[in-house]
C-alpha cells in the first residue's frame, strides 16, 4: 500500500466556483480528493489567494479538474498540494478543466488551503 503525503490531488477534485471577496480569491473545491495515510478521502476545500487577479476564460462551473499547478516561492506544486499548505509571496494557480480543456488562472500574493467540514472515506490508494 502506498503512503502518499497528506495532500489534495487536483486531478480528482471538482472546481465548484471561484469567488473574489475583498481582493481575495476563494477557489472552492467541492469536493477535493485528499490522500491521507494511504487512503483516499473527499472533503470540501478552499484555496485562498490574496491580492487576486482572476481569469476564468468563460468557464462553466462546476467542472472536474484534469490537472493543476501552483507556482510559489516555496516551489512548484504539480497536481498535489501538500497539506497544510500556506505559501507566502507571489503565487500563480493554473487549473485545467476536464473535457472542455479550458484553463483558469488565479495569481496574487500568498496562498492557503482551508479544509471545510468532515472528510469522507473513499478508497485505499495504491501505486
Amino acid at each position: 500500500m502506498a503512503h502518499l503525503p497528506h495532500s489534495i490531488e487536483l486531478h480528482d477534485s471538482t472546481l465548484a466556483s471561484v469567488l473574489v471577496k475583498e481582493n481575495t480569491a476563494i477557489v472552492q473545491l467541492r469536493p477535493a480528493y485528499i490522500h491521507r495515510s494511504g487512503k483516499g478521502w473527499t472533503q470540501d476545500a478552499d484555496i485562498l489567494i490574496g491580492d487576486a487577479q482572476v481569469d476564468l476564460a468563460g468557464a462553466e462551473l462546476p467542472a472536474d479538474l484534469a490537472n493543476g499547478r501552483v507556482e510559489s516561492e516555496g516551489g512548484p506544486y504539480h497536481n498535489l498540494l501538500e497539506l497544510p499548505m500556506k505559501a507566502p509571496g507571489p503565487v500563480s494557480l493554473t487549473l485545467e478543466l476536464m473535457f472542455s480543456e479550458q484553463v483558469i488562472r488565479v495569481s496574487g500574493n500568498g496562498a492557503e488551503v482551508v479544509l471545510r467540514g468532515e472528510p469522507t472515506y473513499v478508497e485505499e490508494v495504491s501505486l
